[in-house]
């Protein structure tokens, strides 16, 4: 696969939901581990959602189970297209329990840097001027976009795996019926010779 069609895939969020849908686990394993990166993929962690997920899963095993893969895929929401319009919607939710106030050029500004190195001043600058804000909005935003996940994506992975089941027991049926054919035929063919 190129990069061009790796990019476009990574850019689609169709085939995000198709890549998650198809995973072989319980409908409420893909549900809950969608749900979880929608969460970490709307909170300022750029940069580390994969490793917050992997931490979650680690820390919560003993309590409950996600698919992680379903989790990876659904930070992706976040992404270096999406990462700023969804910061700034975040900073101008907090900022109405904060009352403070920014320009969009202020905000954007925040987050250029030029090299990978400066990656990490450049995040610690963005905490320190937009922090509170930034983070009361994340938070309001993750919790009410990934609690509606969790239901939307249960009742279509069970709506998938359920005709997923139907295909192989159609086609089970089908070569049973088949095989039954096939025995009948045999004895006929001994009995005429």
């Amino acid at each position: 696969m190129s990069w061009q069609s790796r990019l476009i895939w990574w850019c689609d969020p169709r085939q995000w939901l198709h890549a998650i849908l198809q995973l072989k686990d319980t409908p409420h394993s893909i549900a809950m581990g969608t749900a979880i990166g929608i969460f970490i993929g709307l909170t300022p962690t750029f940069g580390i959602q994969m490793l917050l997920v992997l931490a979650v899963a680690f820390l919560t095993q003993p309590f409950f189970r996600f698919n992680r893969f379903a989790a990876l895929v659904a930070v992706y929401v976040s992404n270096p297209f999406t990462m700023i319009p969804i910061y700034w919607m975040n900073y101008r939710i907090g900022a109405m329990f904060t009352h403070t106030q920014i320009s969009w050029k202020e905000f954007v500004s925040l987050f250029q840097y030029s090299s990978y190195t400066e990656w990490w001043s450049t995040f610690s600058n963005v905490f320190y001027t937009l922090g509170t804000p930034l983070i009361i909005g994340s938070l309001l935003v993750a919790t009410v976009l990934s609690l509606p996940t969790y239901p939307l994506i249960l009742r279509l992975s069970e709506r998938v795996q359920a005709r997923r089941a139907a295909r192989v027991q159609s086609r089970t049926e089908e070569a049973s019926r088949g095989q039954k054919k096939a025995e009948v035929t045999e004895p006929e063919r001994t009995s005429i010779s």
